[in-house]
């Protein structure tokens, strides 16, 4: 394969990265996707927890914080592919700040994020277990204090997670073919995955978990970090049903019945083509062909030396399959997230605060989401959303456009406007320390050449897609502060020049 072109590499940073920077794009042009990718695998993971304590040691934090440290990190951390692959993982794995006892503990928020990358590149099925034992997890959806049946209490088993580990981070509701379309009976109809008797059964798996550290249940001690620990007087050791007609037998532990539990929804055959689909949808493309969906679901199925799961086989699939790299399929690409905009502004021009951080944290007042913000555990939108009108008619997936109508998008655009004529992320209230500023500086070395200047907001910002019309309308405007250059100071002109293009269609649109 030929080596990519500064455009394909720039194109192939947005599905793999928060941005691409130009020693990004060098480096791909240099080594090539394949190879890229087996650099990204073996660097250090950047966690989030430990900057988290470092910067803000103080035992009293906020919310807010963990959002400083998530920006620093999603922004400048060099393994800029797993915390891509992290970030996608987080609006399948969902847990929400939205619920007071997730934002009141920034470090437990912080831990969970670090589970996921460091799992990115390991296996799906370690992966599923360690979010499942996470107590900010077990907090979210229930799984936490969770107690065996007690007629005498009127207890019952919390069936939360019990349905959301299915439907939502597995399974799915209704049985998938290989390719990720839906498989029907004989009478032309979806067949459910499960039922309220399996739910039941899941239900009855995850009980007896609690805070680690604990000498009893009911004992007050908190730890948001340390995965969940069993209490066996709190299981139920009863017999449970499980999918495929799995029973597990009576008399087990609580470790042993959750092990045997995620393995039965871990070799399950809806997995690999659900989460196949997902995690395109996320990089690349909102609408995967099966073809596409079968071919990465293969690769989580088998990664060729008879491992099931191995989420480096699965990354390496999505991201080289030629639906990614050729991008010649019809109604390919996707909307992208309002934060990987952002985060794609910030890197290319080198954002930084004059203490250090980002001043981003306030992001969910501005722009009405922040990481790890959902309002509930359907993530911000769902994978299957579709937008009335031709999207729909076309039967097509536009899951991004679930969150964006005209005040959604009225209010990004503001922020970027605050970013660029303020230099401020915060808004237009300049603040002297924690102010975000944008370095224009490789904008003002092309300031006297304005194809030059065009050419690198369009292949930082744009891969190298721009069209004659925007071309047009850039070149104009620098022609109209050009003429004003003795009243107006150069990075007028230049936040001029980004805002027009980091609000544009153009840049919303991953292709």
């Amino acid at each position: 394969m030929a080596a990519p072109t500064p455009a394909e590499a720039s194109r192939f940073l947005l599905q793999t990265s928060f941005g691409p920077t130009p020693e990004s794009i060098e480096a791909v042009s240099e080594a090539g996707y394949s190879q890229w990718i087996e650099q990204q695998f073996q660097l250090p993971v950047a966690e989030h927890l430990p900057l988290l304590n470092s910067t803000f040691p103080e035992p009293e934090i906020y919310a807010h914080h963990w959002v400083e440290t998530w920006w620093q990190q999603s922004v400048r951390a060099e393994d800029q592919l797993r915390q891509r692959v992290a970030f996608a993982l987080s609006e399948i794995f969902v847990i929400s700040t939205h619920d007071t006892r997730i934002s009141g503990d920034p470090r437990g928020v912080a831990s969970y994020y670090d589970t996921l990358l460091a799992h990115s590149f390991g296996n799906f099925r370690d992966l599923l277990e360690a979010v499942t034992l996470h107590p900010m997890m077990g907090m979210y959806l229930s799984m936490l204090g969770n107690e065996k049946p007690d007629a005498d209490r009127n207890i019952r088993p919390d069936e939360n997670f019990a349905r959301e580990v299915m439907q939502l981070f597995t399974i799915g509701l209704v049985e998938l073919n290989p390719d990720g379309t839906v498989k029907l009976d004989q009478n032309g109809q979806p067949i459910p995955t499960y039922d309220q008797t399996i739910i039941k059964g899941f239900a009855h798996v995850f009980t007896g978990w609690n805070f680690a550290g604990r000498s009893q249940w009911w004992e007050d001690n908190y730890d948001g970090v340390s995965p969940m620990q069993a209490y066996a007087a709190f299981h139920d050791e009863g017999e449970k049903m499980l999918l495929n007609g799995e029973v597990l037998p009576a008399g087990q532990d609580a470790y042993t019945d959750l092990t045997a539990a995620l393995d039965n929804l871990f070799y399950h055959d809806n997995v690999p083509p659900f989460i196949a689909r997902q995690l395109i949808q996320r990089l690349v493309t909102s609408n995967p062909s099966p073809a596409y969906v079968a071919r990465v679901a293969s690769r989580f199925a088998d990664n060729g030396h008879g491992v099931r799961g191995d989420m480096q086989a699965v990354i390496r699939a999505i991201l080289l399959d030629d639906s990614a790299r050729l991008s010649d399929e019809q109604d390919t690409g996707k909307l992208r997230n309002p934060l990987l905009r952002l985060a794609h502004l910030m890197r290319v021009f080198n954002s930084s605060a004059r203490d250090g951080g980002m001043g981003h944290e306030f992001i969910d007042y501005n722009i009405g989401l922040s990481p790890l913000g959902a309002p509930s555990v359907f993530n911000f939108y769902r994978p299957d959303y579709s937008l009335p009108g031709e999207i729909r008619v076309a039967g097509l997936s536009s899951p991004e456009f679930q969150i964006t109508n005209e005040i959604s998008v009225t209010r990004y655009m503001n922020h970027v406007y605050s970013m660029v004529e303020f230099n401020s992320l915060r808004g237009s209230v300049i603040v002297e320390d924690d102010v975000g500023i944008l370095d224009f500086s490789a904008l003002t070395a092309r300031s006297d050449d304005p194809d030059a200047l065009v050419d690198y907001l369009d292949l930082m910002l744009l891969a190298g897609t721009m069209d004659e019309e925007m071309r047009s309308t850039l070149l104009d405007v620098i022609a109209y502060w050009q003429q004003r250059s003795e009243s107006a100071p150069s990075w007028v002109m230049m936040a001029n020049l980004v805002y027009l293009t980091g609000v544009s269609p153009q840049f919303a649109v991953q292709n």
